[in-house]
């Protein structure tokens, strides 16, 4: 073979492996797209992401006694929550108790800042 065309396979065979590099990054977002299992467990993460922060922020805003009361509720609530991190389902219970909890204290602190 010339030298030209040892040089125009090298090129072929370099666009071949570019070529199923790019199929395989388009299969495996095609992939990422119909995993719905996947796409759910990202968005309960994020939810509970946000809501852990908001939680925080809400603790840190509240007037002393609603603090105290909160923390009260998380030395209590603690060892309920090792348990749940085993249970995936009551663990997903104690996060509603908890958002109840912080709307409850929401609500309690727009009723004394509007009286």
């Amino acid at each position: 073979m010339s030298a030209d065309a040892e040089s125009r396979k090298a090129e072929i065979e370099a666009d071949i492996v570019a070529t199923r590099a790019e199929l395989a990054q388009t299969a495996d977002a095609l992939a990422a797209k119909l995993d719905v299992k996947a796409q759910a467990s990202q968005r309960v993460h994020d939810a509970g992401d946000k809501v852990s922060e908001k939680y925080g922020e809400l603790k840190e805003k509240a007037p002393q006694p609603v603090q105290k009361v909160v923390g009260k509720a998380e030395q209590a609530v603690s060892p309920l929550m090792a348990q749940a991190a085993a249970d995936k389902r009551r663990t997903m219970l104690v996060l509603g108790g908890v958002v109840a909890v912080l709307l409850v204290v929401r609500r309690v602190r727009a009723r004394r800042s509007g009286s």
